[in-house]
């Protein structure tokens, strides 16, 4: 029962009490007084009657008018006339009983009042004896009508006071129900902090959950720490902080085999010219610093991109690829500016970029990338001073962007969307939802994302994409009992009006929303804290399920997890690929296992390609897997 309706019962309980005592104390009172008022006002008309009677004939008909006329006047319920011998002579009587008044309180307070008794004499001799009620109807109405006039006001009083102390009870208890939201969150792995207010004892309770809270935040960012040191000495470059050349490679390759994205897009190699030359001239120190500034505007270039990526291939050679970078050129100028913009004064004058450009589509591999990107660079490093060289790929469906959005707004048109079919499975060998990763039909054969996705981006078309993607996904929902997880784009995370809507669908079909997974890329909606965290709220209301896919170490590192609420994580492919050679590998995997446990998030593995890694994940923690080795159970 909640504290308002226990203030309103005590409140009830305590006027109703008062009520009572205020009845029957003024009732008795009032009774008391009356009934006094009433003996006397008896005596006083029965003197009155019996003087009035003894002055005049005593014949019948002059006593019978003398005593109707008094009678008549309404204010007596019994006139009385006995001779000496008692015989009565005369008797008048009012049988009306009270109008409006209920018996019981009739009965209750029974003015029992003695009559008023005088002598009528006749001369010198007594002629009888004149007894006298006056009525008592008036009484019993006015304490009725008291008592229902003390009712309503006590009513009214009840009604004040249970609205002041409801409206003064909620300022009171406000921070209580913050406490509430708080332990809440703190059930669902969500540790947040609340204001401390001025009452005293609600202070004390915040600040004890609010410690609590910070406790655990402490523990689960210095296990993060942790981790992201782990990460670093395995996967990064210390000079640079860029990834080794072997994660990289491997970001790239899981880049190409996304069976959801399918990605294309750009890939940039800068070489410095003759680097062992210049370490000679400017120092071993100075040229560190060097690389570590181009590496930032490296870095920098693909950190908007959803699963792009920097690295250093050796000494000389750094690289960057971006999934939804479609000019490749274009990128590796702008990238060679960037870096010629950060170093400003500071580059030596010995100092000579080269940088190479190419495209890549779903169908390459990272052997393909590179060779393409050796003879650009091969081409570069013929110019004597800074030099750019693009190498395009053999195929463009489209030449320019007019006819890719009239290609894809006709698929739409015509075809709309297709959603892919691949199981997740879990530890126990059971399936936890498929994945329905985006086809659409261009060039005559359905297409992954990654092969439009880019020009979509460019052309504004994506939330059309990610409209129809919903739509097919819960039109699949209400004709099969299937769970779904279906991939939106960061620009429909950051529309108002298309989480609005979603919140409104999702709420007019619940069961197709219990069966719903939306995940997002990672690095994107990290990016983007409220707007995810609004989500987030959104999924608790309707039922659906939100994750991150392609999520790296960083993403435990970088962001508080523990604020948004999210259901699962998906960790990119190239971090799970091949594990089962990696015991280090295995211990960070654990470690992001354990982490993301503790505030109650599931970890699912991508790309499980080859069937050794996927005992070797589950070992490690990992909740479920996903990739061309994983098979749907039978039934």
């Amino acid at each position: 029962m909640t504290l308002r309706k226990q203030l309103w019962i005590a409140v009830a309980i305590i006027m109703l009490l008062a009520l009572l005592v205020s009845v029957v104390a003024s009732t008795v009172s009032a009774r008391n007084y009356l009934a006094q008022q009433i003996l006397t006002k008896n005596i006083d008309n029965a003197a009155s009657l019996a003087l009035s009677l003894s002055q005049m004939p005593k014949d019948d008909t002059t006593v019978e008018l003398q005593i109707a006329s008094q009678f008549d006047t309404g204010h007596y319920r019994h006139i009385r006339l006995e001779d000496p011998a008692g015989d009565l002579i005369l008797e008048r009587r009012n049988p009306e009983t009270p109008q409006g008044v209920p018996d019981w309180f009739i009965d209750t307070l029974n003015f029992d009042v003695r009559p008023g008794v005088a002598q009528v004499s006749d001369g010198w001799s007594s002629f009888g004896t004149l007894m006298v009620e006056s009525q008592t109807n008036y009484a019993y109405e006015e304490l009725w009508a008291g008592t229902l006039r003390l009712t309503a006001i006590f009513t009214a009083g009840l009604l004040i006071i249970g609205l002041l102390g409801s409206f003064l009870l909620g300022r009171l208890i406000q921070p209580l129900g913050h406490v509430v939201e708080q332990a809440e969150a703190v059930g669902a792995r969500r540790f947040i902090t609340t204001p401390e207010p001025r009452t005293w004892e609600f202070r004390a309770l915040v600040r004890a959950m609010n410690r609590l809270t910070e406790h655990v935040r402490g523990m689960l960012a210095e296990e993060s720490r942790r981790l992201e040191r782990l990460k670093t000495r395995l996967q990064h470059d210390d000079v640079t902080g860029l990834l080794a050349r072997e994660p990289f490679l491997a970001r790239l390759q899981a880049s190409l085999d996304n069976r959801h994205a399918g990605s294309s897009g750009s890939l940039v190699v800068l070489r410095i010219h003759d680097l062992a030359t210049l370490n000679q001239i400017v120092g071993h120190q100075h040229l560190d610093g060097l690389l570590a500034r181009i590496a930032k505007v490296l870095d920098q270039a693909v950190a908007d991109t959803e699963y792009g990526a920097a690295g250093r291939l050796n000494g000389s050679d750094m690289a960057a690829f971006g999934d939804s970078i479609a000019d490749s050129h274009r990128f590796a100028q702008s990238l060679l500016s960037g870096v010629r913009d950060a170093l400003g004064n500071e580059a030596p004058e010995a100092l000579t970029l080269h940088v190479a450009a190419t495209l890549y589509h779903p169908e390459d591999t990272t052997g393909k990338v590179l060779t393409r990107a050796d003879l650009a660079l091969a081409r570069a490093e013929l110019e004597p001073g800074d030099a750019v060289a693009h190498e395009p790929h053999a195929t463009v469906p489209y030449s320019d962007q007019n006819q890719w959005r009239t290609a894809i707004t006709e698929a739409l048109d015509q075809y709309g969307v297709e959603l892919g079919r691949f199981p997740v499975v879990d530890a126990d060998h059971q399936l936890m939802h498929h994945e329905a990763p985006m086809r659409l039909l261009l060039d005559g054969e359905l297409r992954p994302a990654g092969y439009f996705m880019p020009w979509a981006v460019r052309l504004d078309l994506i939330r059309r994409l990610d409209d129809a993607v919903l739509e097919a996904a819960l039109s699949r929902l209400q004709t099969a009992g299937e769970r779904l997880a279906i991939n939106l784009s960061v620009d429909s995370l950051l529309d108002t009006h298309f989480r609005q809507g979603l919140e409104s669908r999702l709420q007019q079909d619940p069961q197709a929303a219990g069966r719903l997974w939306v995940e997002f890329p990672a690095r994107g909606a990290l990016a983007h804290p409220a707007e995810l965290r609004d989500l987030c709220r959104i999924a608790r209301l309707t039922g659906f399920t939100v994750g991150l896919e392609h999520a790296g170490p960083e993403a435990f590192q970088a962001h508080d997890l523990t604020t948004f609420g999210l259901h699962y994580v998906k960790l990119q492919a190239s971090l799970t690929h091949s594990v089962h050679h990696s015991s280090e590998t295995q211990a960070l995997i654990r470690g992001l296992c354990t982490l993301a446990h503790s505030i109650g998030i599931l970890v699912i593995a991508e790309g499980c390609d080859i069937s050794d890694d996927i005992e070797r994940l589950m070992d490690a923690g990992i909740d479920a897997v996903t990739g061309s080795a994983v098979r749907e159970p039978t039934r």
